[in-house]
């Protein structure tokens, strides 16, 4: 490694790279965790299962009924798209990513229906035309506010920080991530959001100091309830998970239960606030609100492992995860080709 660096001190970096290191792991935990109840509400979850503590198989999940535990998803998946692209092309490469996603929908499980199991319709739809020769610039679904760019975005923001990409360029970029599948102006200030937050937590800095612009910009761009449902997120989290049922459960958000972007954020934000660091504890009281578990779940375990710097304890169970040893290489390579590109331009 550098003995110095122009933004980040040789601490900070190696706190990074090690964070690199972990994010897709923890990703495709909290993916594998929340998969079997995607959907559910709190009370059936807590009808069925009790307390969820542990990886269960997703046998009532309606894509993936004879899975085995540790199964994971388009969360995953795509995650893991946007790593290999990273890697390959050495930094963001808006074509590569587009290539990326088309790779990773051939390699999709399939529905009886032929479509990826468990793809966002607005991701599926963007690639699809993708496919049919449309430019990543404009296949994005318009109007279209789903959570498929917030949780795949981890290991970019990792790249970012590690690779010392100015701010500018950074938010350049998310927006063409997201313009690629969804083309709106809610999902462009909410990717912005979630990199500054995850920026501010590879960096040591807080959500509430990261998130404070954004939450502004989407009170002024008439998203006004967005704004105060994140706003509540960031400075008041629950401190319980009977606080976060009465907050978000089965919709009681006025939202998509989990689906709608800004309430994907507004409930890993909470989670993660309440959560002291524990990935474990963190990912199942997300599992266990239900919704959209699988990305919530996610998004929370890639915050800790960005916060920790590699350094959480993982969950017992984290080797019954799909592909765990893969997602662990991609993931140190994805940590070393950062580092080495800085080295190289410094």
């Amino acid at each position: 490694m550098r003995s110095a660096r122009s933004e980040i001190s040789t601490n900070q970096t190696e706190r990074i790279y090690q964070a690199a290191r972990q994010i897709l792991p923890a990703i495709a935990y909290g993916d594998a965790a929340g998969l079997p109840v995607e959907g559910k509400s709190a009370e059936d979850i807590r009808e069925q299962y009790g307390r969820i503590t542990e990886l269960q198989p997703p046998s009532d999940h309606p894509f993936f009924p004879e899975k085995p535990r540790g199964t994971v998803s388009d969360d995953t998946q795509l995650s893991l798209a946007v790593a290999q692209s990273l890697i390959e092309k050495n930094g963001f490469s808006l074509e590569s990513l587009a290539n990326a996603h088309v790779a990773a929908y051939h390699q999709a499980p399939r529905t009886a229906e032929g479509v990826p199991c468990g793809w966002g319709g607005s991701t599926v739809k963007a690639v699809e035309r993708m496919i049919s020769g449309v430019s990543p610039r404009e296949s994005g679904e318009k109007d279209k506010a789903g959570n498929g760019v917030v949780m795949k975005m981890a290991p970019l923001v990792v790249w970012q920080v590690l690779g010392e990409v100015d701010g500018r360029t950074r938010r350049g970029q998310y927006d063409l991530l997201t313009n690629m599948t969804h083309n709106s102006e809610i999902a462009r200030i909410c990717t912005c959001l979630h990199g500054e937050v995850l920026s501010a937590l590879l960096e040591g800095r807080t959500v509430s100091e990261a998130a404070n612009r954004s939450i502004r910009t989407l009170a002024v761009n008439n998203f006004s309830k967005e704004s105060e449902l994140l706003h509540r997120a960031v400075y008041n989290p629950c401190q319980t998970d009977e606080e976060l049922v009465e907050r978000y459960a089965a919709g009681k958000s006025g939202t998509d239960y989990g689906f709608y972007v800004p309430e994907t954020l507004a409930i890993a934000y909470d989670i993660f606030l309440g959560a002291g660091g524990d990935m474990q504890a963190a990912v199942y009281r997300a599992v266990n609100l239900g919704g959209d578990s699988d990305s919530t779940a996610s998004i929370v375990a890639a915050m800790i492992a960005c916060q920790s710097g590699g350094a959480c304890k993982e969950p017992p169970d984290m080797e019954s995860v799909q592909g765990i040893e893969q997602l662990r290489t991609v993931s140190t390579q994805l940590a070393e080709a950062a580092l080495r590109r800085t080295v190289k331009l410094g």
